[in-house]
């Protein structure tokens, strides 16, 4: 099978649209004693003491190919501490939830002709 661009973007498709769904749900799942178990092992600190916004931009250094630039990081810390409170108020959840239909409607489609 050779790796065709094109059947890399309906993977990518298939994988993002369901994710982006539930970010945009603000999708929160139970908490079970396996999750808390592993919340231990993985993390240094509490995981409730965590403070989520200071360690967004933080990777291993075998992961990271390149040092992320300071601009695009600020743009994006920018864009999450205006815009996405925003997106939470009238008139602005109207259009993430018109949003959220359009993106269910995909899902529905490509569930339907996938088959």
């Amino acid at each position: 099978m050779s790796i065709n661009s094109a059947k890399m973007w309906c993977l990518c498709w298939l994988v993002y649209m369901p994710m982006s769904y539930l970010y945009g749900k603000r999708f929160v799942g139970p908490i079970v004693p396996l999750m808390l178990e592993l919340r231990k092992e993985l993390f240094l600190l509490p995981y409730n003491e965590i403070k989520w916004q200071n360690v967004c931009h933080l990777c291993a250094k075998e992961d990271l190919y390149y040092p992320h630039p300071l601009i695009p990081d600020l743009m994006w810390d920018s864009l999450y501490i205006c815009i996405e409170p925003l997106l939470t108020c009238w008139p602005f959840n109207k259009l993430r939830q018109k949003a959220l239909e359009v993106t269910m409607k995909h899902i529905h489609y490509e569930d339907e002709n996938g088959r």
